[in-house]
């Protein structure tokens, strides 16, 4: 088997094992299908995947049968970077720098409101605190690989969310690790983006759990619930 050839089983193994954890840790099974059926039209491909990446990016990978916007910027990534990020966190072996990087470019327009970003925290909390999540053995910070990570699979109107405890290494420096919730949010085409959920420890939020970046909307939200 060429090269080539290796590179789409590669993507193809990739995004189906993307969709049994996603299955196994009791995701939306839309989602899970979603990864399952473009793993197939990858591995029946007749061709390098990346002939087509190359000559028209990741428009070119849209074109192929169950390949939505999506789907096709986690193949571009794995041909460019060597490494999907998503896939690496739903095994537990993601880090700070790689996420960071996947991450790098938001869009305003296209994001979930806070009142459905605090609701999926507030889920994701007190089913963790309850024992009602699958758990994850995280590869950084871990040395005993201990399955100690709850994952959250949920959703709210066209939005798929998944939810975890911060990992980072920062969070376990500052004690924050069953405080700071990373929320990443998918639309319908699978496009991902992040958030973080932490306790606000200063001014009229203090005490309040605040989407970092959107505090203005939180403190908007607190007041219309106070005046309710």
């Amino acid at each position: 088997m060429g090269a080539p050839s290796a590179e789409n089983g590669w993507i193809a193994a990739s995004l189906r094992e993307a969709g049994e954890l996603l299955r196994a840790q009791g995701g939306n099974p839309y989602r899970a299908g979603a990864y399952l059926r473009a793993a197939e039209s990858v591995a029946a491909l007749g061709r390098p995947i990346r002939e087509d990446f190359d000559r028209q990016g990741p428009a070119g990978l849209q074109r192929l049968p169950g390949i939505g916007a999506g789907i096709a910027a986690a193949i571009a990534e794995m041909l460019i970077t060597g490494r999907w990020a998503q896939l690496l966190r739903l095994r537990g072996e993601a880090d700070e720098a790689g996420i960071a990087a996947a991450h790098s470019s938001e869009h305003p327009g296209e994001r979930p409101s806070v009142e459905d970003l605090l609701d999926v925290d507030r889920e994701y909390r007190a089913k963790a605190a309850a024992g009602r999540l699958a758990l994850i053995a995280p590869k950084r910070l871990n040395p005993q690989g201990k399955a100690w990570l709850p994952v959250l699979h949920t959703q709210r109107g066209g939005w798929h969310f998944t939810a975890l405890y911060s990992n980072t290494a920062r969070a376990h420096e500052l004690g924050r690790t069953r405080d700071w919730v990373v929320v990443y949010y998918y639309d319908g085409e699978h496009r991902e983006q992040q958030c973080t959920v932490v306790t606000e420890t200063r001014g009229a939020l203090a005490g309040k759990r605040v989407v970092r970046g959107r505090e203005p909307e939180c403190r908007e939200l607190l007041l219309s619930a106070t005046e309710a």
